[in-house]
């Protein structure tokens, strides 16, 4: 007897730590993953817990073929049966899937915000007039367009002021500027080559950087959770990420009346800066309209969001906010990882023998339908794959990511998923030998 089809979860955005917390949490709960992302080789590949992967188009460079690849994956991994079927983006891809949402109805369930409610926080020129439309503490923020717009603006701005792109996510292209004098330098230094390359100037406000994680219906917040991290860069300092999970209460007062206003669905993170004095409003940062670096501190704390959301997009909404463990500490050991996925991505043979037998294994897999069940080609490709010396750099940073060094507990790939962490070395070398990183790593809002 054929065993009966499960539901289907597709997560785009594969190369991630948050859509491998995802494609755990939804496992858990018997739903079949699959991943979609523009690099190969993904942390989702590697992962028991994905059922198979697309090479996709990047949604930066070409939307347009962005979205046409994945509507080839949604019908390329359609299940079997009357059960549901989601796509769960996982980062900045979201917006635009938001925008061309009704490109995929009828096709799969879409879980994400309604463009109406993401087009009033992106660019992030435009939250100003949300957060005052919505009545909740917002720093005077000003969007001047040219250089003379800019002098005037540093004469009703309070310094410190800080300078960040209306556009882009994380962390990027942000700076502190004590001073006019240094605010104008800081533009000279580069000027912006476009009417949308000139950064929003932001009044600097005191205390502390905390995210607040929420799942909304209609406005309403029905799930949510707050963490605030310390980053341990640059190197000398020998840490990595610490995240520690906070009482909501301050944010939640906050971020209600403007999720009510924005009228959200689905899930979201909002940077806020508060002193913790009572009297004192947490003040609006920043709203990212996805998931956020710290998924795993979340999902850790209580609040399993990847299943609270699949649960809400197939109507099974939450009814009673989960249950959160306040005080839970983390760290990601981004030392340890950057340090061997810099290893790896200087040994040019490793990376050409690795890429292909890869390329053999994914063409005999395409050629017949299967997941790599050809023995020559998995022999060669898991040959490569364990280089003594790729293999040294994987179990030193294995190691070091289960080292307890304080209280925190380590929180990186599980012990029953080693594979993983072969996924997250392989995406990061590659990265690092394009000179970036990714940005969830960096930042994370």
């Amino acid at each position: 007897m054929p065993k009966p089809a499960r539901p289907r979860v597709l997560l785009t955005y594969s190369r991630s730590l948050m859509a491998l917390t995802a494609a755990q949490s939804l496992a858990d709960h018997d739903i079949d993953v699959v991943g979609c992302d523009s690099v190969d080789m993904t942390v989702l590949q590697f992962s028991k817990h994905s059922k198979g992967h697309r090479l996709i188009a990047d949604h930066r460079e070409d939307p347009e073929a962005f979205i046409e690849d994945l509507l080839e994956a949604v019908e390329h991994f359609r299940p079997k049966g009357a059960v549901p079927y989601v796509l769960m983006p996982m980062f900045e891809e979201t917006s635009v899937i938001a925008e061309h949402a009704a490109r995929f109805e009828g096709k799969i369930i879409l879980a994400i915000p309604d463009w109406a409610s993401i087009t009033q926080v992106e660019p992030k020129d435009r939250l100003p007039a949300a957060a005052e439309a919505a009545g909740v503490a917002f720093p005077k923020t000003l969007a001047p367009k040219t250089r003379e717009a800019v002098e005037a603006a540093t004469r009703e701005l309070a310094f410190p002021v800080i300078t960040k792109p209306a556009r882009g996510v994380g962390g990027r292209g942000i700076a502190k500027h004590d001073d006019a004098k240094a605010l104008l330098a800081h533009i000279d230094e580069k000027p912006p080559k476009t009417e949308n390359d000139w950064p929003l100037l932001q009044e600097a406000v005191p205390g502390r950087d905390f995210c607040f994680c929420a799942l909304c219906e209609d406005g309403e917040v029905r799930a949510h959770m707050t963490y605030r991290s310390v980053h341990g860069f640059p190197p000398r300092s020998g840490a990595g990420v610490l995240r520690e999970t906070v009482e909501s209460a301050p944010f939640l007062k906050a971020a209600a009346p403007l999720l009510k206003h924005l009228k959200w669905n689905g899930v979201c993170e909002i940077d806020y800066r508060w002193t913790g004095e009572d009297d004192a409003p947490a003040q609006l940062i920043e709203v990212n309209p996805r998931y956020w670096a710290g998924l795993f501190q979340s999902v850790a704390s209580g609040v399993d969001f990847p299943w609270l959301l699949y649960r809400q997009a197939v109507g099974d909404p939450v009814t009673e906010p989960p249950r959160v463990t306040i005080g839970r500490k983390s760290k990601v050991p981004l030392l340890a990882l950057l340090s061997a996925s810099q290893k790896i991505a200087e040994q040019e043979e490793y990376f050409q023998n690795l890429s292909g037998s890869w390329d053999a294994l994914r063409g005999r897999d395409e050629e017949r339908g299967e997941r790599g069940r050809a023995a020559g080609a998995l022999g060669g490709f898991v040959t490569s794959l364990f280089d003594v010396r790729a293999l040294g750099a994987y179990a030193k940073a294995f190691r070091e990511s289960r080292e307890d060094h304080d209280e925190a507990a380590t929180d990186f790939i599980p012990l029953d998923d080693p594979g993983a962490m072969l996924g997250v070395l392989f995406v990061l070398s590659s990265l690092i030998r394009r000179g970036e990183l990714p940005p969830e790593l960096k930042f994370d809002g």
